[in-house]
């Protein structure tokens, strides 16, 4: 995109602010659009019923990016933008397919811990106590943080949690974690409301909180230091 010098006339400014303005109205729906497709034919469980949402934060965390990707460019710090369009599309997707891996591999996180102990072969590799140090661990991160949410976002995400995990007989990691910061998960097993408004302010409430665990620091810190 072309870029104004410093000694550009007024009327030249505001020429190329209102076509920026029609660039990125027309744009906009464009990115909606993708981000919606992209959302449906993703089929990932905690997106459900929050399909608007996710994709108004799509399109405004693709926006952001873009404009910071149009900065490092106008410096020199990255190769030139050709085509804003065809690049925006590219940071769309790639974000789209980086949120579906996250959150799919949340729910296998939390759907692991609900194996029944008994079923699993006696011989153990290092690999799998490897990977059980690691989630519990994990899990007792994420048991502290979960412990200070809000407190209708901590109700929703363990009542999930709970009906997610298997909490009969010997205690799970993932249990013990709760249990250490005083939370009985065993006492957030329930059925899910039946209205309509219910399941959708219970919906609303754990997309909000999976999206929180997302983004904690301390998390992202834990997965990528080790």
């Amino acid at each position: 995109m072309a870029t104004l010098s410093a000694d550009a006339n007024p009327y030249e400014i505001h020429k190329q602010d209102q076509q920026s303005e029609q660039i990125w109205s027309e744009l906009y729906p464009q990115l909606r659009s993708l981000a919606k497709r992209l959302i449906y034919s993703f089929h990932v469980p905690l997106w459900s019923g929050q399909e608007e949402d996710f994709t108004e934060d799509i399109v405004q965390e693709t926006i952001r990016r873009a404009i910071e990707r149009m900065r490092q460019s106008e410096c020199g710090e990255s190769a030139p933008i050709y085509s804003l369009k065809s690049m925006l599309f590219v940071i769309l997707s790639n974000y789209c397919k980086d949120l579906r891996r996250r959150d799919l591999r949340m729910i296998h996180l939390w759907s692991d811990e609900g194996i029944n102990e008994g079923q699993l072969p006696e011989m153990v590799s290092d690999e799998d106590v490897a990977t059980q140090v690691y989630n519990e661990a994990l899990f007792r991160l994420l048991a502290q943080e979960i412990a200070n949410f809000p407190k209708k976002q901590q109700q929703a995400l363990l009542i999930d949690l709970a009906n997610r995990t298997y909490c009969d007989g010997e205690p799970t990691p993932l249990q013990e974690a709760f249990l250490a910061v005083g939370i009985d998960l065993h006492e957030y097993q329930q059925i899910l409301p039946d209205g309509y408004r219910e399941r959708c302010r219970h919906s609303s409430l754990l997309c909000h909180a999976y999206k929180r665990i997302a983004y904690l620091s301390s998390v992202q810190e834990y997965i990528s230091g080790v």
